[in-house]
């Protein structure tokens, strides 16, 4: 009989949603039983997706967890969670992890923990040793802890988490669902954008959100595109940062940016696209960041936890120090003149992508951790 796994998530949009998603519809319904608790209370909520899977015959609790955290919701987690007689609980990103591993604590059930990057990772916000010591915190009555890379579970160590809690599980994706463009869906999707043939497009695909960097990517543009009359700008995405950036970039009179809205179909954005920039100020595991590669794109992005672990410095893009425009430009200048350059980056990118990062590597780590976890408790 296949044990029960209850997956808590409160962001239902993004990376944490678009994990969640891929993990509930990848793991053998043979050996695991899913649920999800959802909240979908955040704008841009991913409810149809998630109801999806319930029309499809898995069950789907509309649980909100509303801010600020109450106990209420922890008790409704918990109750449904005894009712439903899960076996674990994984509970992802910070607020669920929060009410997810308290409500964990009321029934006795073992816990795993995806962050999706910690909230102590905020480099700009001033609770960052409060997060720090919740999280110690909780850490003490979580079976494990899954990073989804390297720099991410270093992160956790520098903060005092347990060593023997943490696992690394990279963030992966279906390496035959992204493929770099034919020649005629390349011209297609540039044409749709007006982009000229000798058009070398910049390109950046996130939401408009300070922790993506993108106004970084707008102060570097100042910088290089000046020397460089084919090269364009484009800042695919939608968040309540856009007007601001579209602020920015015309306080910086940069008349070759544009804002082609969201991209409803991300394969199009980047078949677009001669280069992709993630100048994100921190991270965990950016899909964007493997989508890109495995188009095919060369990639300039922050040397932040989570683009450290994916890009390969000089050998499938550039990597540069956070926060600073200028080393943006510098990363861009050689990838701007230089459409071999790209290629091999992208070629090297791709080829990294099917090796170290597919979806079916993830599910399989997963499960593994699931295993362990209640063998584990079998055995105490």
């Amino acid at each position: 009989m296949p044990f029960r796994v209850v997956h808590i998530v409160e962001a239902t949009e993004g990376g944490v949603a678009r994990h969640v998603l891929d993990l509930v519809r990848g793991l053998d319904p043979v050996a695991v039983s899913c649920l999800v608790y959802a909240s979908f209370t955040r704008p841009g909520s991913w409810k149809d997706r998630f109801l999806a899977l319930k029309e499809a015959g898995m069950p789907v609790r509309d649980i909100p967890m509303a801010r600020p955290l109450r106990r209420d919701t922890v008790q409704q987690l918990a109750g449904w969670a005894r009712r439903d007689a899960a076996d674990l609980l994984h509970v992802h990103s910070a607020k669920a992890g929060y009410l997810g591993r308290r409500a964990a604590e009321i029934v006795g059930l073992p816990v795993v923990y995806t962050p999706h990057a910690f909230p102590f990772q905020r480099t700009t916000d001033p609770l960052r040793p409060l997060y720090r010591a919740v999280e110690r915190r909780l850490a003490r009555t979580t079976a494990r802890i899954i990073c989804v890379s390297d720099g991410e579970a270093r992160e956790a160590l520098d903060a005092g988490l347990p060593e023997e809690r943490l696992a690394v599980i990279p963030n992966g994706i279906d390496p035959g669902d992204w493929r770099p463009p034919a020649a005629e869906q390349r011209r297609a999707a540039r044409a749709a954008h007006g982009i000229t043939d000798d058009a070398v497009v910049v390109g950046a695909l996130a939401r408009f959100v300070p922790q993506k960097g993108l106004d970084l990517l707008l102060m570097a543009a100042e910088d290089f595109l000046p020397d460089f009359p084919h090269a364009r700008v484009m800042l695919w995405g939608e968040g309540p940062g856009r007007k601001a950036l579209q602020g920015l970039a015309k306080r910086l009179r940069l008349t070759r940016v544009s804002f082609p809205g969201p991209a409803h179909d991300p394969r199009q954005a980047y078949a677009a696209m001669d280069i992709f920039v993630a100048p994100s100020r921190w991270e965990a595991g950016p899909y964007a960041v493997l989508e890109a590669m495995a188009c095919g794109l060369p990639v300039v992005a922050a040397d932040v936890a989570g683009n450290a672990d994916y890009v390969l410095h000089d050998d499938t893009g550039l990597l540069t120090p956070p926060e600073l425009p200028g080393p943006i430009a510098g990363a861009l200048r050689p990838l701007l003149a230089d459409l071999d350059l790209r290629a091999a980056y992208g070629a090297a990118g791709r080829a990294r992508v099917e090796t170290a990062f597919t979806l079916d590597r993830m599910i399989a780590a997963t499960l593994a951790v699931y295993r362990a976890v209640t063998r584990e408790r079998e055995e105490a």
